[in-house]
């Protein structure tokens, strides 16, 4: 009996690794997060916010750009940026950016800031030649 349920045991293994080696798997390929530090260090409010909303685009980087400079001149509070940053990956996992510029903008309209929208900052923005 034990003997059987080894062979069958092996036989099995056999079978499932020679399916897994000649089986092509495709992996996703993602774009490399966005890290301009040396290693060991905790990367920015800015890399943060680019890596997890997936800013895709210059613009909407420059408009990330613009809530961390408000953030760092003391205008917006970081705890309510990871907040809405949270709220829009909530809203969708797949392309949170939208989410979160809407929601920002409304959320430092209500505490008397005002924030540039993306096509703003991208009209505002110094283009290159």
């Amino acid at each position: 009996m034990s003997r059987t349920i080894h062979s069958l045991l092996f036989g099995t293994t056999i079978a499932l690794v020679s399916v897994a080696i000649n089986s092509n798997v495709h992996a996703q390929i993602t774009p490399r997060p966005v890290n301009t530090g040396a290693s060991g260090r905790a990367a920015t409010l800015e890399e943060q916010l680019v890596n997890r909303l997936r800013a895709t685009t210059v613009d909407q980087r420059a408009y990330i750009k613009a809530v961390a400079t408000k953030v760092d001149e003391k205008k917006l509070d970081e705890r309510l940026v990871f907040a809405v940053e949270r709220y829009a990956i909530r809203r969708n996992r797949y392309f949170p950016f939208p989410f979160f510029q809407r929601a920002m903008r409304y959320e430092a309209a209500k505490r008397r800031v005002t924030l540039p929208s993306v096509q703003e900052v991208a009209s505002t923005r110094a283009r290159r030649p």
